[in-house]
């Protein structure tokens, strides 16, 4: 076999980026600025983002609801009713929270599954951002439905549209970057030395975290993956003669970039396989045959010997599907939920366990909610829904939000209301561009670069931020 087709071959195989495809992303993934960077220029202190990107659309109005008597009645009815064509959870069944800014005589429930979520928000840990979607800038009824030409989100309602807007950090179109790398690209100078990306996915290549200069370094929930095909009893021969080649010039610029692509990969399997080989074991236990908690513990893994890979800033990826409940939502939703919730409770219990607790800030996002009615077995596709935000960090046990036309932070739930359209699919009192940059702000992007990242940023005045990040 020639030397190029030898090369090529390794780095199609190479599981290091997650898929074939995620090579392309993975190009620019660089090190050597990073060195050039002075240690001066590097805060003091360590800060992680997590997100959860819950995708097909999840129906979060069934997450957090209304439980008072003059609301939830408002909430059953527009939901259909119980069970079993109804979506309509139990009132008796909802678990009780301490809203801290609930208004009078207001009062909140969560889906009986999400037991540890509500430890959480109730211990003041975690914090719920009610009625977040794309927007290009603040919208109400009266002016998505009259106004010509008002400007909304292109695609509304399409799950590979609106999940590219979330990731984007703006509603358009199409994007080659997302804002978790846009932000990585600005921040990645504050981990001087650091020997492994600044972002790390736990589900191959994503559009949130690709950046111009960062590119995500993708692994698995069992930890780092290396190449195909170079075990057994020939294995290390042929590692050895592919290092031999990385070694080569290539005249071209493409045999050149794969040869430090997979170069780069291989570098970054034995760094991380070596940095985890001296992690700390946990007393946390995390709940097993759970696909979330698997990635979380991963991460915090990955947290624990962050002193080793040189990390003060650090941007962690975790997709979990099945919330396209157009079918049997009643059926699947509840182990869905439980999922979530069990492995978010793991999961601040070993930051606390790792006494960085308020150092990692971990946050859902899902493309959009869905209607309020039922179409019988299920729901359909709409627009706002509810985030939920955990953290040391998180001035937790309250609702942040902007006030929708009813007046509330949490939204009139009435069918064709004064909030919603007439399937209850809800118009976002809260952008996504909001939401996101508040998480970014608290990483240590600044004001200035906020509004470069989130170009729609400034449709919500000179503070858009959220304020449930101290």
């Amino acid at each position: 076999m020639k030397r190029r087709d030898f090369l090529r071959n390794a780095v199609c195989s190479s599981l290091a980026c997650a898929s074939s495809t995620a090579l392309f992303t993975q190009l620019s993934m660089m090190n050597s600025v990073l060195a050039a960077q002075s240690a001066n220029d590097a805060p003091g202190d360590y800060r992680a983002l997590v997100c959860l990107f819950m995708l097909g659309g999840n129906d979060s109005f069934n997450l957090l609801i209304p439980s008072d008597s003059t609301r939830y009645p408002i909430y059953s009815t527009s939901r259909s009713g119980p069970g079993p064509t109804g979506m309509a959870i139990d009132r008796s069944s909802l678990l009780p929270i301490n809203v801290g800014n609930a208004g009078s005589g207001e009062s909140y429930g969560l889906h009986p599954s999400c037991v540890e979520m509500a430890q959480l928000f109730n211990n003041g840990h975690a914090a719920f951002v009610p009625n977040v979607g794309t927007l290009i800038q603040p919208t109400r009824k009266n002016d998505y439905l009259n106004v010509p030409g008002y400007p909304v989100p292109p695609q509304l309602f399409s799950h590979a549209d609106q999940q590219g807007q979330w990731a984007y950090g703006q509603a358009a179109s199409n994007g080659a970057s997302g804002w978790g790398g846009l932000t990585a690209d600005k921040l990645y100078v504050m981990n001087p030395g650091a020997t492994i990306p600044m972002s790390i996915s736990l589900g191959g290549e994503n559009r949130f975290q690709t950046g111009v200069n960062v590119q995500p370094y993708a692994m698995g929930s069992g930890g780092p993956i290396t190449l195909n095909g170079y075990k057994g009893a020939n294995g290390a021969a042929q590692t050895a003669a592919l290092q031999e080649l990385l070694q080569q010039s290539y005249p071209d610029p493409l045999s050149r970039t794969y040869a430090a692509t997979v170069k780069n990969a291989l570098d970054y399997y034995s760094t991380m396989q070596t940095a985890l080989g001296g992690a700390p074991a946990l007393t946390t236990v995390f709940p097993p045959d759970n696909p979330v908690a698997a990635s979380l513990q991963m991460i915090a893994k990955i947290i624990s010997v962050r002193s080793t890979l040189k990390a003060q800033r650090q941007i962690f990826f975790v997709p979990f599907g099945g919330f396209d409940t157009h079918d049997s939502q009643l059926a699947d939703q509840p182990g869905l939920f439980a999922t979530v919730s069990a492995a978010l409770g793991a999961f601040y219990a070993a930051t606390e366990e790792l006494q960085v607790q308020n150092s990692v800030t971990t946050f859902t996002i899902s493309e959009f909610a869905r209607t309020l009615n039922s179409n019988g077995d299920g729901t359909d596709h709409a627009w706002g829904g509810i985030q939920f935000v955990s953290g040391g960090a998180v001035s937790g046990g309250k609702l942040y939000g902007a006030p929708a036309s009813s007046g509330g932070i949490f939204p009139d739930l009435t069918l064709n209301g004064p909030d919603c359209l007439s399937r209850g699919q809800m118009i976002p009192t809260v952008a996504s561009d909001q939401y996101s940059a508040t998480l970014a702000h608290w990483l240590g992007l600044s004001d200035s670069d906020a509004q470069t990242v989130f170009p729609n940023l400034h449709n919500w005045g000179a503070n858009p931020y959220l304020g449930f990040l101290g």
